[in-house]
């Protein structure tokens, strides 16, 4: 098992894996901290981060779907941001319009900032779906 600061640390070398377009490996780490600990949502907002990049915006929405339908998640905010980033990079609009205005009633103010750096990051990079 794999502690809590050695899992963070190795999330943050897939999420920098990720910003750097070394897609696949940012994909090893992730897969492995999911093998490590199945009830964390980082390794499934990095995965569906991957998915996001290589235009898989479809699986993205289906992995957070399935964790946040779990009912266990304590990063809901985090979640929605990646779901909102991954319906609009999909061209899921009507979609991303829904879940953003829920989460500007649920006050997720720095989450929906966050999604809308990260849109815009991603759309510049060439990011598409």
């Amino acid at each position: 098992m794999i502690a809590q600061t050695e899992r963070c640390l190795l999330a943050r070398i897939g999420f920098f894996l990720c910003h750097e377009g070394l897609i696949a490996e940012a994909e090893a780490v992730f897969e492995g901290l999911r093998a490590s600990a199945l009830d964390r949502d980082g390794p499934v907002v990095g995965l569906a981060l991957c998915r996001i990049i290589k235009g898989e915006c479809d699986e993205a929405v289906k992995m957070i779907n399935e964790r946040m339908a779990s009912g266990e998640s304590p990063l809901m905010p985090q979640l929605s941001l990646y779901m909102l980033v991954a319906l609009g990079m999909g061209g899921r609009l009507s979609e991303a319009k829904a879940l953003r205005e829920r989460m500007e009633q649920d006050r997720m103010t720095q989450s929906l900032a966050t999604a809308d750096a990260l849109l815009e990051e991603l759309r510049s990079i060439g990011a598409t779906a």
